[in-house]
């Protein structure tokens, strides 16, 4: 722990840059608590490999940093160690160079950061299918092959900390979160709904569930709740959405967690203004710490505009083909906003008899799944039927979903027991 505290002071004492011994690897002994109690999160920190990509950087990017923010000479494992010892900045760029795993080191990489932070990186593979693998799937920005120039830096990177600049900063993801499912019949639903649940009545946050499935959605049905018509009132006429709509299209389903779930006539398409989609989220922030939506896997206009919308995306699949082969399509759709990080992406079902390894579908998609529940067709099913949330029930899957919880940033002073 002394060597970390006397590490960190050397790097805000440092003048321009900070040349640091590629073999500091220091344990990772730092008390979580501690970590989540400094309230304040720096703008940027960078790291480079050579000295030369330290200078280009710092003499593009710092019309746009604070004094102290800087770029520091390292390797990755210097960074890594770095970062995993301190409340990660709004914005992390990190150099790839040296490493002959660059799609492992990310991987390590996403398990030091926190989320909503936006991260950049630089290293020496050139390769179209690995660019398009971190930039899509694994939560990197914006990644950009050496050698530097200053051409290409100012047009892929400045951008990024300009606009974040320009809106006060990184917000912290987990806030609105959006699901989507790689298929129908994957549990977007049961998942979505355990997650509001959990936040909202263990761990005591202001939440908001909604079902954008306004035809056939399940949510209320899970939660014993009846469905009515504010919804798709909220969505054909977005002028009429304001605090008094809400309360009473709202359905208690707990003392912190109201839903809102609709159940349009299925021979008539549901009125959907543009935009209204936005209109709704911004009536639910002003009144939820947390805003939970369950896009479906239909995807109708109402469902790509959360999708593009969200701070935090979640994509549930299943152990099947199918959804190794939708999960790339989902990934590549554009947000309207910056991404505070790359979708989190569920298993469920797992271990279901004749579906896929868990080992293979990571090996195969180069990635690791933020959360794995385990087939239960004994427990989920039956408390759906009764309307009582799975996640209520000590187990495999309530263990699951409050890991789900604290990796969006929802904890309580009390540990989910």
């Amino acid at each position: 722990m002394s060597e970390i505290n006397t590490h960190m002071s050397e790097i805000n004492a440092s003048s321009r840059f900070t040349k640091l011994s590629p073999s500091y690897n220091p344990a990772f002994t730092q008390p979580l608590a501690a970590m989540e109690a400094q309230p304040k999160r720096e703008k940027f920190i960078g790291f480079a490999h050579d000295e030369a990509s330290a200078h280009m950087l710092q003499a593009v990017l710092s019309p746009q940093l604070q004094d102290n923010n800087q770029i520091h000479v390292v390797d990755f494992r210097a960074s890594l160690a770095i970062l995993a010892a301190m409340t990660t900045p709004e914005i992390v760029l990190v150099d790839l160079s040296g490493e002959d795993q660059p799609i492992n080191a990310v991987m390590e990489l996403a398990e030091v950061v926190e989320p909503g932070t936006v991260v950049m990186a630089i290293g020496e593979t050139v390769n179209v299918n690995f660019y398009r693998t971190v930039t899509k799937g694994m939560g990197i920005r914006e990644y950009l092959p050496k050698p530097l120039n200053h051409a290409t830096l100012e047009q892929n990177f400045l951008p990024i900390i300009s606009n974040m600049k320009r809106n006060g900063g990184a917000r912290r993801s987990g806030r609105f979160v959006v699901f989507t499912g790689t298929r129908g019949g994957v549990g977007t639903s049961t998942v979505a709904t355990n997650l509001a649940w959990m936040i909202g009545n263990e761990l005591h946050r202001h939440t908001a569930l909604v079902d954008a499935e306004l035809h056939t959605g399940t949510i209320a049905l899970n939660l014993n709740l009846n469905a009515n018509n504010g919804l798709g009132t909220a969505l054909a006429v977005p002028e009429r959405v304001d605090q008094l709509l809400l309360e009473r299209s709202m359905q208690p389903a707990g003392d912190r967690l109201h839903v809102l779930a609709g159940q349009e006539r299925l021979d008539q398409d549901f009125v959907y203004k543009p935009g209204s989609g936005g209109t709704l989220i911004s009536a639910l922030h002003a009144r939820y710490n947390f805003v939970v939506m369950d896009a479906g896997n239909r995807l109708s206009a109402f469902s790509r505009d959360l999708l593009n919308l969200a701070q935090q995306r979640i994509i549930v699949m299943d152990p099947s083909m199918v959804s190794v082969r939708n999960l790339e399509r989902l990934q590549g759709l554009a947000g309207e906003r910056p991404q505070t990080s790359r979708p989190l992406l569920v298993l469920n079902k797992a271990q279901t008899p004749g579906g896929l390894a868990q080992s293979y579908m990571e090996q195969s998609l180069g990635l690791r799944f933020d959360a794995v529940i385990p087939d239960l067709p004994r427990v989920v099913p039956k408390a759906s039927q009764f309307g009582t949330p799975a996640a209520s029930i000590r187990g495999p899957f309530r263990d699951a979903i409050a890991g789900l919880a604290r990796t969006l940033g929802a904890t309580s002073s009390a540990e989910i027991p």
